[in-house]
């Protein structure tokens, strides 16, 4: 509050977010920038939030995109209002009647309708992508803690494979990383506009010494509207992309569609959404064994930086990598393929970004990727709604990551409009994998300490046709406070 208001008084109070690092985030305007929910202010109290709003770019191969390949895309994006059981001990969920909607951007009303008594479903879906950006908004009773991610099969000649990510709240200042210098990748950066106005927004490459045109872009968002770029023109074709997007005049939903064509072979496609700011100590949960997987750290700034990587398992923790990457560089660490899944956490002495992925091959010799990236501590609830794009024989897990000291949680699974409760004891530096078969959703509620958490699809051994899919559990947002303002003195 600026100190040249001193009118207000002591009894004055202003609505603010509370947990303000998940989908649906009003007014958060950096991807990272709260790393975990805060607890409220002395004398302040906590109400359930009545609205939840994000975003989902739809089909990202539709429309007249630059260089957009042929692609059919068969998929859903699937919302889901948190049960009174996820709810317990977080928030008391309004007594207001609430609906979810999922909506083409230009079919998204501005207000929603009053003129019902009663609550719509719980869950909500929309089969049908296309080349519009979708809103996802629950109000009323159904805002606290909603789940949707946007999930499909991609089928053609230089793209097959499963993507899946959640719907996100807008943001002004966001790094992206995905991608790689193989022969035959490509990656596209969507730019997703909800609001009113036209935005403008910067796009910077890291390393951008690959070929491209350029080190950064500016590209103009219609209202209402998506827009796509070529990140090879960019960042080159020699190297992974990790590019950083900040706006003027409103805020965008981005994410990067990463696709690998192998010789005349389709190898794998992905949407992945935006890692963890800069820093000097990352989590990055979700990571799975697979026929290879690795991981793509840059450092954004003008001093070389000195990354320790650490494995975090069931097992004791140890070191995996130790290496330096140069000043405005990007560099891609080979991991170890040993069975089973895997948080990472990348130590450094300089602020880093980074994300991970791995790779899942079929019996017909094809092969499917997943980008895992790093995510904010869990404060009161994180969760996510799961793909229902995946085959029915996929493998669906979710991993419970204690980094840095030991955490008590509780993971809740909805399956079948019914939800199950189990009890998580970590160690410090320990993770857990919980397989939950074709549930609905899920969601993290910490007893204790500070967790990170990811869901993780993979197609059954010996299926034909490889999926992979890693989804990071963001906190979400559950509700607003009323904090008490003090009289500037």
């Amino acid at each position: 509050m600026s100190p040249s208001r001193p009118w207000l008084t002591p009894v004055s109070r202003v609505l603010a977010v509370a947990v303000v690092a998940g989908a649906g985030v009003v007014g958060a305007d950096r991807i990272g920038a709260a790393p975990e929910a805060t607890s409220a202010p002395d004398g302040a109290s906590s109400a359930a939030t009545t609205l939840t709003t994000s975003y989902c770019p739809g089909d990202p191969f539709a429309g007249e995109a630059e260089d957009s390949p042929a692609v059919d895309v068969t998929g859903a994006i699937d919302a889901m209002a948190a049960p009174g059981e996820v709810l317990d001990g977080v928030v008391s969920p309004s007594d207001d009647p609430g609906r979810i909607t999922v909506e083409a951007l230009s079919r998204a009303s501005a207000t929603d309708p009053k003129d019902s008594s009663e609550s719509g479903p719980t869950q909500v879906s929309r089969d049908e992508l296309g080349a519009e950006s979708v809103r996802v908004r629950g109000t009323g009773e159904r805002a606290p803690g909603l789940v949707a991610t946007e999930s499909f099969t991609a089928s053609g000649e230089d793209v097959q494979g499963l993507a899946a990510l959640p719907c996100a709240a807008p943001t002004a200042d966001a790094w992206l990383v995905a991608g790689g210098g193989d022969r035959g990748r490509q990656e596209r950066l969507v730019l997703t506009n909800p609001g009113g106005n036209a935005v403008s927004a910067r796009v910077e490459a890291v390393g951008a010494d690959g070929g491209g045109d350029a080190k950064d872009r500016s590209v103009v968002v219609p209202a209402g509207g998506r827009s796509t770029v070529l990140l090879d023109s960019l960042g080159g074709t020699e190297a992974p992309q990790a590019v950083h997007v900040t706006t003027t005049g409103g805020l965008v939903a981005p994410v990067i569609v990463d696709q690998h064509l192998d010789g005349l072979t389709p190898a794998g496609v992905d949407v992945v959404g935006p890692t963890a700011q800069p820093g000097t100590r990352l989590v990055l949960p979700g990571n799975a064994n697979g026929s290879d997987r690795g991981l793509v750290i840059a450092a954004p700034g003008d001093r070389d930086a000195v990354v320790q990587v650490r494995r975090l398992s069931e097992d004791a923790a140890r070191s995996a990598e130790v290496v330096t990457v140069p000043a405005g560089e990007v560099f891609d660490v080979d991991l170890e393929t040993s069975d089973g899944m895997r948080s990472w956490v990348v130590e450094s002495d300089e602020p880093v970004v980074a994300a991970s992925w791995t790779r899942v091959e079929g019996t017909q010799g094809r092969s499917d990727m997943a980008w895992s990236v790093a995510t904010p501590a869990i404060g009161r609830l994180a969760g996510v709604a799961l793909p229902s794009a995946s085959a029915d024989d996929a493998r669906t897990f979710v991993e419970v990551t204690a980094a840095d000291a030991p955490a008590e949680v509780e993971v809740l699974v909805s399956r079948d409009g019914e939800v199950s409760t189990e009890e998580v004891s970590l160690d410090e530096a320990r993770s857990k994998a919980l397989p939950v078969g074709r549930a609905d959703a899920v969601w993290v509620r910490p007893v204790s300490g500070r967790v990170h958490s990811a869901a993780l699809v993979l197609s059954a051994p010996g299926a034909q046709e490889a999926q992979a899919a890693s989804l990071p559990l963001l906190p979400s947002r559950v509700a607003v406070r009323d904090v008490p303002v003090v009289q500037a003195r």
